[in-house]
């Protein structure tokens, strides 16, 4: 491919994820905020994340070899075509007066599955058309787009549900999202990197389960890479009773928050792809762990809105660097061909730890109080430091014959 057109295809790419993610974000931050609006309980905030994301495993188990063979781009496009159909269908029902209990337990089983689909796809088209001395900054830019996206969802949010209501806002996460599918088809095959194999799905999703397992340390490590997702979605069953219960507040400073999380990652994106070196790597990822577990800490203590928001801006600064750093590193350990198998197997694994500990916080704050989500969210990061100390890979794997 010339380089003109690279960079043609690049930019409809991340435009493409940039539209995608503000439609996508508005099915997390929208409705978790509808969630908690309309029942009042931490606990069935809980129980829609895990049935979300249990979902989502049970469509990852069998998508990580389609991504592989039919192409990435096509899952994407895919994606955001059904995200948005099915936020046209909720709006509707809402606009109808359906009862709030069947819209959440409708988004609980149909909503999650197209995102983790899009978010493996996106992360692993990047390593297809880029040499691995520029996954750093392709990493960075994806980021990027996530968190513009997660910026104007936000923005969405917190004008849009309190002014016009929820039926308004899925309409326009579904333009966002149609939006986004229109520019993937344009952006065609460029970035899709086929694999080898031709057995049939179980086979091949044994495979990329078998190619992680022969490497322990390998195992972990992608473990420690998803560990950031995890908390970042248990911290989305946290936040929405934190400002309606202990904060007191409403949409607006959800959505605010929100704002500025995105803010953070934002920065984070930007710059954290300056960090990557062979000497420092390591030591700033052991630093950033530390230092997001140490702001979920700090969310415990505050009560003040001001203090949120710095508390979250930090918090997003620190996690959006973190996934930059290891995602890069994973990549440069995974042959680009099985590595749609390999972050769909463990996407797949996050997604089952997530569904469990979001009932399980939900439950705990109904009991002790709507901090002490962040204590457990702050513990599950501290674990990430010993899964580094154990699970560093080395890079010469990553071209290493499976």
């Amino acid at each position: 491919m010339s380089v003109n057109r690279l960079r043609s295809k690049l930019g409809l790419f991340f435009t493409a994820n940039a539209l995608a993610c503000v439609g996508m974000n508005v099915g997390v931050v929208g409705v978790a905020w509808f969630v908690i609006h309309s029942t009042g309980q931490n606990r069935i905030l809980g129980l829609y994340s895990a049935l979300s994301l249990l979902t989502a495993f049970l469509a990852l188990a069998a998508c990580g070899t389609l991504i592989d063979h039919r192409g990435k781009t096509a899952a994407m496009k895919y994606c955001c075509l059904g995200q948005g159909v099915l936020f046209a269908l909720t709006a509707l029902l809402h606009a109808c007066g359906a009862p709030a209990l069947l819209i959440i337990y409708l988004l609980a089983f149909l909503n999650m599955p197209c995102m983790v689909i899009f978010t493996t796809a996106s992360r692993g088209a990047v390593p297809a058309v880029l040499p691995p001395q520029r996954l750093a900054q392709g990493n960075s830019v994806i980021e990027i787009t996530m968190q513009l996206g997660a910026m104007a969802a936000a923005l969405l949010t917190a004008f849009s549900y309190q002014a016009f209501g929820f039926h308004l806002l899925m309409c326009a996460g579904a333009a966002f999202t149609w939006a986004g599918a229109w520019l993937f088809a344009r952006a065609g095959k460029d970035f899709d990197c086929p694999s080898p194999a031709s057995e049939g799905l179980w086979k091949n999703l044994t495979e990329g389960v078998a190619y992680l397992w022969r490497d322990k340390k390998r195992l972990l490590f992608g473990l420690a890479v998803f560990l950031p997702t995890v908390v970042i979605s248990v911290s989305n069953v946290i936040i929405p009773g934190y400002v309606q219960f202990t904060l007191k507040q409403g949409p607006l400073v959800y959505g605010t928050a929100d704002m500025f999380f995105a803010l953070g990652a934002l920065l984070a994106g930007l710059y954290a792809a300056r960090l990557i070196s062979p000497a420092g790597i390591k030591a700033w990822q052991y630093a950033l762990f530390a230092a997001a577990a140490a702001g979920m800490g700090l969310f415990y203590v505050n009560t003040a809105t001001a203090g949120f928001f710095a508390c979250v801006f930090l918090t997003g600064l620190a996690m959006a660097a973190l996934r930059v750093l290891l995602n890069t590193s994973f990549m440069q350990c995974v042959p680009p061909q099985y590595l749609g198998r390999a972050l769909a197997f463990l996407m797949a694994l996050s997604v089952v730890i997530q569904a469990l500990l979001s009932y399980a916080v939900g439950r705990m704050m109904d009991r002790f109080g709507a901090p002490s989500g962040f204590l457990a969210a702050g513990a599950l990061l501290l674990c990430g430091l010993p899964l580094l100390f154990w699970a560093r890979p080395d890079r010469h794997r990553r071209n290493a014959k499976f």
